[in-house]
């Protein structure tokens, strides 16, 4: 996942800097370098949000970076909960290589004003800059004067007085595309994402992964031997309030051994209040896979594609599952997914559908999206139902509309987030990263619902927060679908 880099714009780069470090004492104003940001490939040495995402869920220990750089789409925050907000957005027509030069991104920007002698500001500065400018998707940035901000920043980047300050400096100055993919990460943001894409959880809690609500934090998974497991929280539970305050104003993580207090709302049940003792858990971020009611409908609910090794797992719980017994549909819960990898949703695509299923657009090239048989087994022409909801975004949003277009699947649910763009990874020296969106991304037949979403095929309108899996009408219906195509197929 990633672009190619300009190795003699590393190399240049290299030149610049050692000779910005001999001179920088004598100069009256920050010199402007050619820097492009070391990129890298996000990639878990362990098989792994949401995240994401996005909200609250931060995933696992150790990752390695490669030095490639990295797609994914995500929604907007780096967590693993998140919505986007749709948005209208005209995509621009992917533009041939030899006609680039007539599409320049904006004209050349004024030199920084100097801040300090041997201050590395003003050079991580025009890194930032200068590849928001290279490389952003649309060569009008979407109305913003990308020039005009510069320049505004530049002269505010004089009053930063330390490191706090110049993150959320360029995290304010990246946010002026408001394109609800583009950010900046300071570099323990950083770390926390990488850490997320190995899938492996470690904290000093209660064992839980949760998303965000507005009134709740939802139980996602409960990780086992865990306290939450040990005191019968289940997926599907909502923390209402921690230590009696409101869940959001309070952390759930805290010193090992020290006590928490949860009310915790289950679907058709009262409210209860539990306390738990908090300890280190660790724990995998898994797929929920299993057969509906003993029958041959398998569920499978996946709450994010930031787990690098996401298809993976689903493909195995899916081998696993047909040779038991054979498959005669599948529901796929995508509700409240907020994307993730590519390679992860080629994997998901994998069972379902072969060759090619849409085009990816930037202003340089279209690549087109080929998938290739995978791990796991051959499911063409299953019964297929894909249950989405408006925090399904980004590539889940994609996986959702390529099963709908291309493996006949039922879309049911409400309109997913609209969010699709495919934003880079660059990597700074510092450990900052930078998110840019460079490319979009349009169906075979020329549909791109960036802004607008996804268009179920059955739209409901409930919240399925608020049943168990049992009793939530997505399920049933989907159910009731699968059957419905299973009669027709046989």
């Amino acid at each position: 996942m990633g672009v190619p880099r300009s190795s003699n714009r590393q190399l240049m780069a290299a030149l610049v800097f050692v000779l910005l470090l001999s001179l920088v004492a004598g100069c009256s104003s920050a010199p402007r370098t050619a820097l492009a940001p070391e990129s890298a490939q996000l990639k878990s040495p362990v098989p792994t949000v949401a995240a994401t995402a996005i909200a609250a869920i931060v995933p696992g220990p150790t990752i390695t970076l490669l030095p490639a750089q990295q797609r994914v789409s995500l929604s907007p925050s780096p967590t693993l909960l998140s919505t986007a907000v749709p948005r209208p957005s005209v995509a621009p027509a992917p533009v041939a290589s030899d006609t680039i030069s007539a599409f320049t991104s904006a004209s050349e920007p004024p030199a920084l004003p100097t801040v300090w002698p041997g201050s590395r500001y003003p050079q991580l500065f025009d890194e930032i800059w200068d590849t928001v400018n290279d490389n952003y998707l649309y060569a009008d940035f979407r109305g913003v004067d990308w020039v005009a901000v510069r320049e505004e920043y530049a002269r505010r980047l004089a009053e930063v007085a330390d490191d706090a300050a110049f993150y959320s400096l360029m995290a304010e100055m990246v946010g002026q595309l408001a394109d609800q993919h583009s950010r900046f990460l300071p570099p323990s943001a950083a770390s926390a994402e990488d850490v997320r894409a190995s899938g492996h959880e470690e904290q000093v809690g209660i064992g839980v992964l949760t998303v965000a609500l507005p009134d709740a934090a939802l139980i996602q998974q409960v990780f086992p031997q865990s306290p939450a497991s040990q005191a019968g929280l289940l997926p599907r539970d909502r923390i209402v309030a921690i230590n009696g305050q409101f869940y959001a104003n309070v952390p759930i993580e805290g010193p090992v051994g020290t006590q928490v207090r949860l009310t915790i709302a289950r679907p058709g049940e009262a409210s209860r209040d539990v306390v738990l003792t908090r300890q280190l858990v660790e724990g995998r971020i898994e797929p929920l896979i299993h057969r509906l009611d003993d029958n041959d409908v398998a569920y499978v609910a996946v709450t994010t594609l930031w787990v690098n090794d996401m298809g993976e797992q689903v493909a195995e719980e899916l081998t696993r599952l047909e040779q038991e017994r054979p498959l005669r549909g599948l529901i796929l819960d995508l509700r409240g997914n907020p994307g993730g990898w590519r390679n992860v949703l080629t994997d998901l695509l994998s069972p379902f559908v072969r060759g090619e299923v849409g085009t990816f657009f930037s202003r340089r090239a279209d690549q087109p999206l080929v998938i290739e048989p995978g791990p796991g087994p051959d499911l063409q022409g299953l019964p297929l139902v894909v249950l989405i909801d408006s925090g399904t975004a980004s590539y889940a949003e994609l996986l959702a509309g390529i099963l709908q277009r291309e493996a006949g699947a039922w879309v049911v649910g409400s309109p997913s987030a609209g969010n699709i763009e495919t934003i880079y990874a660059y990597n700074l020296a510092d450990g900052a990263r930078l998110w840019v969106a460079q490319e979009g991304f349009r169906l075979r037949d020329g549909v791109n619902f960036e802004g607008t979403g996804l268009t179920p095929d059955v739209p409901m309108t409930f919240d399925w927060t608020r049943y168990s899996e049992a009793l939530d009408p997505g399920i049933i219906e989907g159910l009731r679908l699968v059957n419905e195509q299973y009669q027709v197929v046989k």
